[in-house]
C-alpha cells in the first residue's frame, strides 16, 4: 500500500472533489483517481461515492478516513522531527522560494547571510508556492517564501515585503515615457491586457485579474507558457502587458518598456512555517528577510 495513495484519498475526502484534491497535491486528476481506485482494490471496499458532485465518502470510507487521518499525522510529525533535528544539528535550514523572488530578495538574503550568520547554511529550493506549502506541511522544507500561500491550520507566517508589478508597453506607447502608470490608466488605454498564465500560481493570477475587472477591464488575455509569451504579444502589438516585476526584470527585450505599476492589488511576500516545529534557524532567517526586504532599493524591486 503506497503512502501517496493514502494521501490522495485523504485529499479527496477533505476536498470532496478529485480536481481540487489533485491541485492541492500538485498532481494530475487522473493520477489521484487511479490512486484512490488502487487503494479501494487493495482494501476490497468502495471508499468514495462518485455518483454525484461533490463526491461523498461511503460509510466504510468515513471509517477509514477517521483512522487514517490520525495515523498519517503521527507519521508526518515523526518524519518532520527527525528531519528537523538532522538539519539543525548540521546547521542547515531548508527553504523554498517562488522563482520571481530569486533575483531580488533571495540573492540579497544569501549575501547578507554570509556576513551576518556565516554558520547558518540555507538550502534554497525554487518551487511554486502551492508546492512549498505541501512540502512544509510534510516536513520536506523547514519554511517557504512566496505570495498568497493557501495556509490551513498548523502554520505560522510573517509578512516580509510587498510584491511589485510592472506594465509592459511598446516603447512608442503613450504611457511608455511615464515614471509610473496607475492600473486604472492601463485599463483606460482601451487595449487588451495580456497577463501571465494562471498556472502554476492561480491565487496570484486571480488576485490581479479580479483587480483588473474592478477597474473596468473587459479584454484580459491569458498568455501561454510564461511571461515570455506576454512580452512576445506586446512586441506583436496584441495588447499591453502586466507582469510581476521580478519575472519581467529577468527578461529585458528591446522595444518593450517596463513601467512600475501603481494601484495594483496588495500582494504580500510571505514567509511561512509549521507552528509545531520550532526552529531557531527559521526565526533567524525570517528576521533577516524582513530586514533585507526593507532596504529601499530592494523594496522597489519586489
Amino acid at each position: 500500500m503506497e503512502l501517496r495513495d493514502l494521501r490522495c484519498f485523504l485529499a479527496v475526502a477533505e476536498e470532496r472533489h478529485f480536481g481540487r484534491a489533485a491541485a492541492r497535491l500538485y498532481l494530475s486528476q487522473p493520477m489521484v483517481s487511479k490512486a484512490v481506485r488502487r487503494l479501494e482494490q487493495q482494501l476490497g471496499a468502495r471508499l468514495v461515492d462518485r455518483s454525484s458532485l461533490p463526491v461523498a465518502l461511503t460509510p466504510l470510507g468515513e471509517v477509514f478516513r477517521s483512522r487514517l487521518d490520525e495515523s498519517l499525522r503521527l507519521l508526518d510529525d515523526a518524519c518532520a522531527e527527525v528531519r528537523r533535528r538532522a538539519t539543525w544539528d548540521a546547521g542547515q535550514v531548508r527553504v523554498g522560494y517562488t522563482s520571481g523572488l530569486g533575483p531580488s530578495l533571495v540573492s540579497a538574503a544569501i549575501s547578507a547571510l554570509h556576513i551576518r550568520h556565516p554558520a547558518l547554511r540555507v538550502q534554497w529550493t525554487s518551487e511554486p508556492t502551492a508546492r512549498q506549502v505541501a512540502d512544509v506541511r510534510e516536513g520536506v522544507l523547514d519554511a517557504g517564501l512566496g505570495w498568497l500561500p493557501d495556509l490551513g491550520p498548523g502554520f505560522e507566517s510573517a509578512r516580509v515585503g510587498t510584491f511589485a508589478f510592472v506594465a509592459l508597453l511598446p516603447q512608442e506607447h503613450a504611457l511608455a515615457g511615464r515614471r509610473s502608470v496607475d492600473l486604472a490608466e492601463l485599463v483606460g488605454c482601451g487595449e487588451p491586457i495580456v497577463v501571465w498564465p494562471r498556472q502554476p500560481h492561480p491565487r496570484l493570477y486571480t488576485r490581479v485579474t479580479d483587480a483588473l475587472r474592478r477597474s473596468g477591464a473587459t479584454d484580459i488575455v491569458e498568455a501561454y507558457g510564461s511571461v515570455d509569451d506576454v512580452i512576445a504579444r506586446v512586441v506583436d502589438r496584441q495588447g499591453v502587458g502586466l507582469s510581476p516585476r521580478g519575472w519581467a526584470r529577468q527578461r529585458p527585450v528591446r522595444g518593450v518598456v517596463q513601467v512600475p505599476l501603481t494601484g495594483a492589488p496588495d500582494v504580500a511576500v510571505t514567509a511561512f512555517w509549521r507552528a509545531d516545529q520550532g526552529h531557531e534557524g527559521v526565526d533567524v532567517l525570517v528576521q533577516l528577510l524582513r530586514e533585507v526586504a526593507a532596504d529601499s532599493d530592494l523594496a522597489d524591486q519586489l
